[in-house]
């Protein structure tokens, strides 16, 4: 009875110290965080003993649960690993309490295609929480039109042989996994408005349901893309969903793109019936100043007419934003959008430090429609190249998207007009 108390007590103590969703970082999209032990194989447990043996081969490591377009359960090695070491997908899975297993409180997740993970809490507490957010995060994704399943892609040397693949539909990302339990994808499609999707009238090298995606970012031998389905009915709703995220897309970017045009030509209307003319009589004193603005801008345009003096050198931009790497997940980098180039650093350390930027994008270089906003994450930005490279970046929210958007646009707009 004595025992049962004090493990009643050590619970709840746990659980005012620990919150899973205070742990979580949101601005980079977290839901939950926190530590959590995992039981080894099969091959492993069997040759230790029970009870305190198997407590200690428990593995602790640092998870991470993402929500909408993710849907991920992630694992670091620890709170400060910055790669991750796996990747639970969890659209289409089921989360369930299991009986508590040497002093840990036990939760599963299933999956028809994946299997199951068995993971332990050090509370009931923590883990009726997790069980809480992962199946909001798993209802999110099914309202939302998540997508998964078994298709052939054309691949090989050329793209000649049909290979067989386990695909994810998440928001505007398209993946591909080797097999259903892969952590992280052999390729991926972002659907932008550069992308069209459709199905194919012919069969296509012996397969008869067939669709293609054709992205116009890409000039190489990837441009089109072909997929095989089992049958017409599966075909139909791929294509359906693939439409509708790209309908989505094409729509916001337009959107975008009007709003930034009305906003412009309004300033600069503003700007021509009052400043212009009020900084040039302001007196001796401000008139050094002004041939120095009106000399650097000439500049740059090529030309000194007076509806170019109205028009402003766009004004350089700081801050963070997360990048989504290669292994889905995503990473807060430090950026700077100045002189028609948009570089990122590691840190801000780094760039405080003058230390080499990690990559350059040229604002000249990117495509029609590009940049815009994702259909599904209004705080989400998309960069499509004329260089075959489609960056994904997150703001702190649907304000600072919008204000990383403002800023590029102006200064495309700049560069097109010193062109």
């Amino acid at each position: 009875m004595g025992q049962e108390i004090s493990k009643c007590v050590e619970d709840m103590t746990g659980a005012m110290d620990i919150d899973i969703t205070e742990e979580a970082n949101k601005e980079d999209g977290e839901v939950a965080a926190g530590y959590l032990f995992q039981r080894p194989s099969r091959s492993k447990l069997s040759g230790l003993k029970k009870a305190a043996g198997a407590s200690r081969s428990m593995k602790k490591a640092w998870y991470v649960l993402r929500g909408w377009p993710d849907c991920t359960l992630t694992t670091y090695k620890d709170r400060s690993s910055p790669t991750p070491t796996g990747v639970i997908h969890l659209l289409k899975c089921d989360v369930k309490a299991k009986p508590a297993e040497d002093d840990k409180y036990h939760f599963q997740i299933h999956h028809s295609s994946h299997g199951s993970r068995h993971l332990f809490a050090e509370n009931s507490h923590n883990m009726h929480r997790w069980i809480t957010e992962i199946t909001n995060v798993v209802e999110e994704s099914s309202a939302m039109g998540g997508m998964e399943g078994n298709l052939k892609k054309r691949g090989g040397i050329r793209l000649h042989t049909w290979q067989s693949r386990w695909f994810m539909l998440m928001g505007s990302d398209l993946c591909w996994y080797e097999k259903p339990t892969d952590s992280f994808p052999r390729g991926e499609i972002i659907l932008g408005p550069q992308v069209t999707a459709k199905a194919c009238e012919k069969a296509v090298g012996g397969e008869k349901y067939v669709f293609e995606i054709i992205d116009e970012a890409r000039h190489d031998f990837k441009r089109r893309r072909e997929f095989a389905c089992e049958t017409s009915l599966d075909r139909k709703y791929w294509v359906e969903q693939i439409q509708k995220s790209i309908a989505s897309q094409k729509k916001i970017a337009n959107d975008q793109m009007k709003r930034s045009t009305s906003r412009s030509m309004t300033r600069s209307l503003e700007d021509s019936d009052g400043e212009g003319e009020d900084s040039r009589n302001e007196g001796d004193e401000d008139e050094e100043g002004w041939n120095l603005t009106k000399s650097i801008n000439n500049i740059f345009r090529g030309s000194d007419n007076d509806m170019e003096d109205v028009m402003h050198f766009p004004e350089p931009k700081l801050g963070t934003m997360q990048k989504h790497s290669s292994y889905l997940v995503w990473q807060t980098k430090y950026f700077e959008c100045k002189d028609g180039e948009l570089k990122y650093w590691k840190s801000q350390d780094a760039y405080d430090k003058k230390k080499p930027e990690s990559a350059v994008i040229r604002l000249s270089e990117l495509l029609k429609g590009s940049p815009s906003k994702n259909p599904i994450d209004s705080a989400n930005i998309l960069l499509a190249t004329d260089t075959d490279k489609v960056y994904s970046f997150k703001c702190k929210n649907e304000d600072d998207a919008n204000a990383w958007l403002n800023n590029i646009n102006e200064w495309q707009r700049f560069l097109n007009m010193k062109d």
